[in-house]
């Protein structure tokens, strides 16, 4: 709406970035620590007794959701990094930049 003021800042913009990147690496840090756990268990096949079985299915079911989440998260992330940059546009519209789009 003409006239309308947004309020956005820089720091709105910064912050909508870093939880953009962040749930994107909370994930992977989740793929890899799965993964590290699994290589702890491969390598100590006696010593987990019973419960070896117990936990590689939990780390199956881990690896499982992780990667039914994997494009709900790519969505989350890009839908942040989109209204950061429609905010970033609203700012510099605001001080006259040319942003050559």
């Amino acid at each position: 709406m003409p006239g309308e003021k947004y309020a956005v800042s820089q720091e709105g913009i910064l912050a909508l970035k870093t939880m953009s990147a962040a749930i994107v690496s909370s994930s992977e840090k989740i793929k890899e620590l799965t993964g590290t756990l699994q290589t702890v268990i491969d390598d100590n096949p006696n010593t987990l007794g019973p419960h070896r079985n117990q936990l590689e299915e939990v780390i199956q079911a881990i690896d499982k959701e992780v990667k039914a989440a994997t494009e709900p998260i790519s969505g989350i992330s890009n839908s942040l990094n989109k209204l950061a940059d429609a905010y970033q546009e609203i700012i510099d519209d605001e001080l006259g930049v040319d942003t050559g789009k």
